[in-house]
């Protein structure tokens, strides 16, 4: 079937170019084609024009002889593409009013989440918070569902790049969301078990807490404020983490068999947590420099 194109019949030469190399990218990636003709139906132009334009995108390496998309040549080389004009597209682009909207959703889950973390900071401190983890937690699903019902309307009426973007601002929005659970199963854990804990342990337990909170301000800086810099200091934040989180393991083993469960429970969840702070700020770096962010790999326990 052929599809639709996306310009009016008003639009500049460069203008259905760049639309029909948007068009090229997507039914790579709907349809798999496994010929240059399959392609061509499917986007609905000469094979020899198709030609023209996978040879560009073939030697930025976007596109590969098998007809796969490079995410991160995609991503490198987005100029092909980010021009179009969304009169004539006749749809939605990335508006800035609307991406404000979403970007203030987010931080209204991030601010909830950041709650249920310092929740179970708290309850690890023997410092019971006004509202528990576990409590947060329906407030928390709340702004994660509202975020989601945007973003499915985002979707639908944003023409691509904004579509990839709706996307990228989803895995955030999870990664969020996976926070607020691992704190309130921290919580849970130190409710339930109530294992004391003291002297060098307690205080290294205590320092990934206030390192997790870091890397929760340098990603709201970088998703919210655009601060890419903020990118080299959560680097530098998490590496420490890091040599934290195995110093204080081999430290657990000393313990007794249900001391260590306990903290191994704990420590590890907490870390988990944490990653997916960092990965929704690589993403977010993703989203603001069009560049994948280089990741520190987590420990190997």
């Amino acid at each position: 079937m052929v599809k639709t194109r996306w310009y009016h019949s008003g639009a500049s030469r460069q203008n259905r170019r760049e639309m029909t190399t948007v068009q090229i990218i997507e039914a790579i990636e709907w349809t798999a084609p496994e010929t240059k003709q399959e392609l061509a139906e499917a986007v609905g132009i000469s094979e020899q024009y198709l030609s023209e334009i996978l040879r560009e995108l073939k030697s930025r390496g976007v596109v590969t002889k098998s007809y796969v998309i490079d995410p991160q040549r995609l991503y490198d080389n987005l100029e092909l593409v980010s021009s179009i004009d969304p009169e004539a597209v006749g749809q939605e682009a990335v508006h800035s009013a609307r991406s404000a909207d979403l970007l203030k959703l987010l931080s209204r889950l991030d601010a909830v989440t950041r709650q249920q973390f310092d929740a179970a900071w708290a309850a690890f401190d023997e410092t019971p918070p006004p509202e528990s983890a576990v409590q947060l937690e329906a407030l928390s699903n709340e702004r994660h569902a509202a975020i989601f019902a945007e973003l499915k309307s985002y979707t639908l009426s944003a023409a691509w790049p904004g579509n990839r973007v709706a996307s990228d601002l989803a895995i955030i929005a999870t990664n969020l969301e996976i926070v607020g659970d691992r704190a309130c199963f921290i919580a849970d854990v130190i409710d339930s078990e109530d294992v004391p804990t003291v002297g060098v342990i307690r205080e290294a337990v205590l320092g990934i807490f206030e390192a997790g909170g870091q890397i929760n301000d340098l990603m709201g800086r970088l998703l919210f404020d655009a601060d890419l810099h903020a990118y080299e200091e959560l680097q530098t934040v998490e590496q420490a983490l890091h040599r934290d989180l195995n110093e204080l393991f081999e430290l657990v083993t000393a313990y007794d068999p249900s001391m260590y469960g306990y903290l191994v429970t704990i420590t590890r969840a907490l870390e988990r947590a944490i990653f997916y702070w960092v990965h929704a700020a690589e993403v977010a770096h993703r989203l603001h420099s069009g560049r994948q962010a280089e990741h520190i790999e987590s420990p190997r326990w």
